[in-house]
């Protein structure tokens, strides 16, 4: 057993609010200026990891109601960053899937851009070696996160 481990699921846990922290700072007026809360912010960059979603599914990635996604998805279509489109023919024709606009795509890149502005001066001070160390660790967490199941850990 990893020694202190209460106090590294502290810490972990401090780290990602941080994070979400900062990032929710550092995006806010980028998402004023396209007219989006932060929630609606994150289905946008759901979509660009997974290019087309449904409603089901960015409502078990949220972990919210599905009227909740759906009022969502209402104003990301009023606001021209995210559009239905039409399944592929071997596909269940009942679901509707949702996928970025160009307008969302763009503001995908603007966003991309001032994250990667702030990890740079963040990391600027550390070596290569460094930065792939816990680049290692947190791809084992990652992969970890994704595999997780949460009917078995309940």
């Amino acid at each position: 057993m990893v020694k202190n481990l209460g106090n590294h699921i502290v810490f972990m846990g401090e780290f990602i609010d941080d994070v979400n922290t900062l990032l929710a700072k550092l995006l806010k007026e980028l998402r004023e200026e396209y007219n989006i809360s932060k929630e609606q912010a994150n289905v946008i960059l759901m979509l660009e990891n997974e290019k087309t979603m449904t409603l089901t599914e960015i409502t078990e990635r949220q972990g919210v109601n599905k009227a909740a996604v759906s009022r969502r998805i209402k104003k990301l279509i009023q606001a021209e960053v995210v559009e239905w489109v039409k399944t592929e023919e071997n596909t269940d024709q009942r679901l509707k899937y949702i996928k970025l606009s160009e307008k969302g795509k763009q503001f995908n890149h603007e966003s991309k851009s001032i994250i990667n502005d702030i990890v740079s001066d963040m990391l600027h001070d550390l070596s290569d070696d460094e930065i792939e160390q816990a680049r290692y660790v947190l791809e084992i967490i990652g992969q970890r996160l994704k595999n997780f199941n949460i009917k078995n850990h309940s």
